[in-house]
């Protein structure tokens, strides 16, 4: 499709797509996705039933492989929940800049928007961004999803969230830009392309099945506060940058994930009580977010023992809390009752 020097064409709705991750701590292609259907459907909440995800896990991937939050691949946000939403994820695997070129304006005349990875450090905005946040130079190279929706014959518009608070807002790039990015790497542009779209309501009996077969699995003790807690300290004096240290990634994903399913059990017939405990866990769980990256940051912050306290609390209540979840759930008939008014 051929597309106009004069007139961009764009998606509707991009005042919607905002971000539904204030902890930042979902990998970019699972942020944007969220953001993008989050401005599509008022039901993108249900996605967050598995959000509890596995401390365990967590500290696998942060503390023995020393990965960053936004490498971890969370249990939520997935191809096959998209689907239960009402959304399919189409993917073209990787494509030469001739087929990106050629088949972006048929996605926009869609009204479907499209995804690729590309590495950042080609993108000048990315390159201020980076500077500005301190990222480690030899981090410049990775890749980024980008999200494309909108493009003319000379630029293209991305949506982005490389403001201070990680919100989302349209960046207008030239095409020059991504023809000489993908000259110099060919082999690392235009990966992972995909598109995403609407095909119908969410199915909540296919999300009642999902949550119950995740609470039937579900088994944590929380030992990853002590972790935290017991390594604040080492890595203070180790890690060269405080976004690197494991605990800071580790709080990131626990406060991310908590915000998220406390905002999933809105939608559910859990009790009072069960959502103020889910509602305390993720407040509690980002102050002592903060209050670690402060620490690492070398930031005035409290002191090593009082974080260790608040999180040593946070175990516990995420333990009663869960006890009481599971409890209640086993004594629902429908977890996820139709909205007044129909499905």
């Amino acid at each position: 499709m051929l597309l106009s020097v004069d007139q961009m064409i764009k998606l509707s709705g991009l005042d919607l797509i905002r971000t539904r991750d204030p902890n930042n701590h979902l990998h970019c292609r699972k942020t944007q996705l969220l953001a993008y259907v989050g401005g599509r459907t008022r039901w993108s909440d249900l996605l967050m039933y598995a959000a509890l995800g596995s401390t365990s896990a967590i500290h696998r991937h942060c503390y023995l492989r020393g990965e960053d939050r936004w490498a971890f691949d969370t249990p939520y946000v997935n191809d096959d929940d998209l689907r239960l939403l009402g959304f399919e994820v189409l993917s073209a695997g990787t494509v030469d800049l001739a087929r990106f070129e050629s088949g972006v304006g048929e996605f926009l005349a869609a009204g479907q928007p499209v995804f690729f990875y590309a590495p950042r450090h080609h993108f000048p905005y990315w390159v201020e961004f980076m500077r500005r946040v301190g990222t480690l130079p030899e981090e410049y190279h990775l890749l980024h999803s980008f999200l494309l929706c909108g493009a003319s014959d000379t630029d293209v518009l991305l949506v982005d969230n490389v403001s201070d608070d990680h919100e989302y807002a349209p960046l207008t790039v030239s095409w020059d830009v991504l023809r000489e990015g993908y000259a110099r790497e060919p082999a690392r542009w235009f990966t992972g392309c995909a598109t995403v779209r609407q095909t119908s309501g969410p199915d909540r009996d296919g999300f009642e099945a999902a949550y119950r077969a995740f609470l039937g699995r579900f088994r944590d003790g929380f030992e990853l506060y002590d972790v935290v807690g017991d390594n604040l300290v080492v890595e203070r004096a180790s890690v060269t940058t405080a976004y690197r240290a494991p605990g800071v990634n580790s709080m990131a994903l626990l406060a991310g994930s908590r915000t998220l399913f406390h905002r999933f059990l809105a939608h559910t017939a859990h009790g009072a009580q069960v959502r103020s405990a889910y509602a305390r866990i993720a407040q509690l769980a980002t102050v002592l977010s903060d209050r670690v990256t402060a620490f690492q940051s070398g930031l005035p912050a409290l002191p090593a023992d009082r974080i260790r306290r608040g999180l040593e609390r946070l175990r516990q209540l995420e333990q009663q809390a869960a006890r009481h979840l599971i409890a209640e759930a086993d004594g629902l008939p429908q977890l996820l009752p139709a909205p007044a008014g129909g499905r």
